[in-house]
């Protein structure tokens, strides 16, 4: 018995020993912007991030010429946690830090523009010795979606059509920041048409980035900042036109052309199409075709695929309302009513479609 425990003595003795296994430390990837030092666990994250920090940063220095911020810079962090907060900034040892928690798909591109929308102001305020947090609150929201616009151009039409459709929010509503998005960044661009030159605009954002008042920049161009606001918001969405219709203004936008109200000699009067080839060797009626077929030949391919042939058939009956035989113009319009009400149809399965809920996954 004692020789055998010897021989286990023994080669405990000599067994090697074994060190206890330490967790690897996780690996930090780094870019740096102009605007912010993007950093994260996920390689990915840092190019998402980055790369909206880099459109920021062209928007500012493009559109608005804006000079380069002088120190402290920012570190940006995308992390992953389950605090239900998605943005916290602070600022230590004389840097911000801004942490970003992206989300899903869906929320990643508005929460990494804010970010970095967020990192600039911030910068901005503290160049002027004010608090990280003084900005006003449009001010991230217009910028972050100035940043998404840049990355994603097919979002200003999708603004400006929601802008068409929307009720518009209160001056008071987008300066908090209680608005949608939106509403901020269509108060931005009617500033900024406002105060012209890029020099000014610069100005105007800079003194909110730091603290500003930007209504008593409004109220010493008009008695009525409210006012100011409906009036140039409407003008705005009225310059620019979208690049596509959505399927509700493109049925509007048909109605609108295949109306026809004449004066005949005891005023106005709706004319059906169907009985408007009675009226064509009239100056009026050839003129208004001739006008609607223009209009029909540059609008047509901005229509929704919904309502495109319906336009289509029409622009058939509008070729052919001069020269073609009655029985035919009546052929062609019978076409544009059938292909009308099926687009008609199609429109309310997608629109049911649309409202439908969303099932449930198990």
């Amino acid at each position: 018995m004692l020789g055998l425990l010897a021989t286990f003595a023994a080669l405990a003795a000599t067994a090697p020993v074994v060190e206890p296994i330490l967790p690897v430390p996780a690996h930090v990837y780094v870019a740096d912007t102009r605007i912010a030092t993007v950093a994260s666990e996920k390689l990915a994250e840092v190019s998402f991030v980055a790369a909206h920090s880099d459109a920021l940063q062209r928007y500012l220095e493009f559109a608005l010429s804006m000079p380069a911020l002088p120190p402290p810079m920012a570190r940006l962090e995308s992390i992953d946690d389950n605090s239900p907060i998605p943005l916290e900034t602070r600022v230590a040892a004389g840097s911000v830090l801004v942490a970003v928690r992206l989300g899903d798909r869906v929320t990643a591109p508005t929460r990494a523009s804010q970010a970095v929308a967020t990192a600039w102001l911030a910068r901005v305020a503290l160049a002027g010795g004010k608090s990280a947090a003084v900005s006003e609150p449009w001010t991230r929201q217009a910028l972050g979606c100035e940043t998404l616009a840049s990355l994603r151009p097919a979002m200003n039409d999708f603004w400006y059509r929601e802008g068409r459709q929307a009720a518009p929010s209160t001056l008071e509503d987008i300066i908090a920041g209680r608005a949608p998005e939106r509403e901020a960044f269509l108060f931005w661009r009617a500033l900024r048409q406002v105060l012209v030159a890029p020099a000014e605009q610069s100005k105007a954002l800079i003194a909110s980035a730091q603290g500003g008042s930007v209504l008593k920049l409004i109220g010493g161009l008009t008695k009525s900042p409210q006012d100011w606001w409906l009036i140039h918001r409407a003008e705005l969405l009225l310059s620019r036109s979208p690049v596509s219709l959505g399927v509700r203004e493109s049925a509007e936008s048909l109605d609108d052309i295949a109306r026809f109200v004449f004066d005949l000699g005891q005023g106005d009067v709706l004319i059906a199409g169907a009985d408007l080839g009675k009226y064509r060797e009239l100056a009026a009626v050839k003129a208004s075709i001739a006008a609607r077929l223009l209009a029909l030949r540059r609008e047509i391919l901005r229509q929704n695929p919904v309502y495109h042939n319906s336009w289509r058939t029409f622009g058939s009956w509008l070729e052919a309302f001069g020269t073609a035989k009655p029985e035919e113009l009546a052929r062609l319009w019978s076409d544009y009513l059938t292909e009308r009400r099926q687009a008609d149809e199609l429109r309310r399965e997608v629109e049911a479609a649309l409202a439908a809920p969303s099932p449930v996954s198990k």
